[in-house]
């Protein structure tokens, strides 16, 4: 009889497997997602911890890399008003918002990188390539997704990098949130942008587009050019 530490190390490597399986594999993706496999990885997410739940956030974040570049898939399993796409998101928003839970961390994957990885992946649902980033975008705004965001912009410098770039995607997509407004996302972008573009200047684009949209919708904020001088 297999023992529970047993158990969970043969899922701890089906999940690898499938993360590596995932890797830039569009066939492999769809079969996953035909077999209510996002669903399955969703659920994992939300009841398990450690490198268990580290592993399929892994293997979500490829899936979505894939779809990115392809539409089919992106048609197929990322509508937002299928359940698997729905729990994804939801998933992925909620280890977002519990990052700094101290009973979720684990020595070797912190909750920083845990919430990085999922600020990744949710930037895959709401980058303009993806053909329903809009409704992506309104899904983490209303799922309460912007505050969390927030909190992960105070982070280290990859966490802070993914979280300004899916916080420009929202602004593009969504820059009439009220939301966006009340947790001072302009604010937020232009307090960043000098110290953010100094390390990654391929992001200037982005961030003028995001702010300038952001403005467009708020009132009595004009758009301080010069924090995005070189």
């Amino acid at each position: 009889m297999e023992t529970p530490e047993l158990q969970l190390k043969l899922k701890v490597s089906c999940a690898e497997a499938l993360w590596k399986l995932s890797r830039g594999s569009v066939s492999n993706s769809r079969k996953i997602t035909e077999t209510k496999g996002l669903l399955c990885l969703a659920k994992i997410v939300e009841r398990e911890s450690g490198e268990l739940q580290f592993n399929c956030l892994m293997t979500i974040m490829e899936i979505t890399a894939v779809a990115e570049s392809n539409a089919d898939l992106r048609r197929a399993a990322f509508k937002t008003n299928l359940p698997a796409a729905k729990a994804v998101l939801d998933q992925l928003l909620r280890v977002i918002q519990e990052e700094n839970d101290p009973q979720l961390q684990i020595p070797a994957i912190t909750n920083v990188k845990v919430a990085t990885e999922a600020a990744v992946a949710l930037g895959k649902f709401a980058c303009p390539e993806n053909f329903n980033c809009s409704e992506h975008s309104k899904a983490i705004i209303e799922c309460d997704g912007v505050p969390p965001l927030m909190k992960l912009l105070r982070s280290g410098d990859q966490p802070q990098r993914q979280g300004l770039v899916l916080l420009c995607y929202l602004a593009l997509n969504a820059g009439n949130s009220k939301a966006l407004e009340q947790a001072r996302a302009l604010n937020a972008l232009e307090g960043t942008a000098r110290s953010v573009l100094a390390h990654h200047p391929e992001l200037k684009d982005l961030f003028y587009r995001a702010m300038n949209h952001l403005t467009l919708y708020q009132a009595g904020a004009p758009l301080n050019r010069q924090s995005l001088a070189s």
